[in-house]
């Protein structure tokens, strides 16, 4: 496949000594896979498919203007001829548990090397773990994830972890929290609503943030009696200290409807295409500064 045809040259950005310490720990932890690059990003070969990562910004909207706050990783899945894969492919899979925890690490190698080359330090990295998926191995990777930071000199405080969880996970996700929380991490509550022990869930974990889970944004829009009940409860929760994220954020009477619920972290197309124009619009005016 011509995207992953490995180059010569690092891509700008990524340090050939951060590669390299990389490389050399996940030998240490078991991992065979080596990581490659092209001229924009680094990837891996796992079991013939193609893993790399994309990242999706989260902003906050003041004044009518987007302030860039966070990236969220998302892992990308690619077969020898092109076709995309659904995220959740490999680890359907059913592979041994050497197999898929070597595929855990090499996922959370992944995403932070190229967030650190490609986005820098200076933002945070929100990291989703889902132990659906996981084969419940989501577990032997958290002291991982503390020492693969320590080798890349990126703080615990700048890698927030979203869990989703359901009633047969919620123990695992209560072990994962405090574990986590114990390495110096934010957490956070994935697809709050989902479930209908959401609240109480959110009573017995506390997690710093929790985001909305997307089709109730969609419902939001088309019923009156949804939008109503969001508006009444997922205020509350952010009047209590609950940073509240809203993605998947397509139109603006979807943007509207989160800030009405005190939304902190928007994403999704609209505004991502917000802030591509404005940091087109401050290219220009630097040129004509310039000039």
């Amino acid at each position: 496949m011509k995207r992953f045809k490995p180059a010569k040259q690092l891509p700008a950005g990524f340090s050939p000594a951060m590669l390299a310490a990389c490389q050399q720990f996940l030998q240490r932890e078991g991992v065979s896979a080596r990581l490659q690059w092209n001229e924009q990003e680094v990837f891996a070969s796992f079991d013939g498919w193609w893993l790399s990562s994309s990242f999706i910004p989260q902003a906050r909207l003041r004044d009518g203007r987007c302030q860039l706050l966070q990236y969220a990783a998302r892992l990308r899945i690619f077969g020898q001829f092109g076709q995309a894969l659904p995220a959740n492919w490999l680890f359907a899979m059913n592979y041994a548990e050497s197999k898929a925890v070597a595929l855990l690490k090499l996922i959370r190698a992944l995403h932070l090397v190229n967030h650190l080359g490609r986005n820098g330090r200076h933002l945070p990295l929100r990291i989703d773990v889902d132990p659906r998926i996981c084969h419940a191995y989501s577990d032997r990777i958290v002291d991982f994830t503390a020492r693969l930071l320590e080798v890349l000199e990126f703080p615990a405080s700048q890698a927030p972890l979203l869990l989703f969880l359901n009633g047969k996970t919620s123990e695992l996700g209560l072990s994962l929290l405090r574990r986590y929380r114990q390495h110096g991490h934010k957490l956070g509550l994935g697809d709050f609503g989902e479930c209908r022990e959401d609240l109480l869930r959110l009573w017995r974990l506390e997690p710093d943030f929790l985001t909305l889970a997307p089709r109730f944004m969609g419902r939001a829009i088309m019923y009156p009696q949804v939008r109503d009940r969001l508006l009444q409860l997922v205020p509350q929760l952010v009047e209590q200290g609950y940073a509240l994220a809203v993605e998947d954020i397509v139109c603006q009477n979807m943007l509207g409807l989160a800030q009405q619920m005190g939304a902190e972290h928007l994403s999704g197309p609209l505004l991502s295409e917000r802030l591509r124009l404005q940091k087109a619009a401050q290219a220009v005016d630097l040129n004509v500064i310039n000039v």
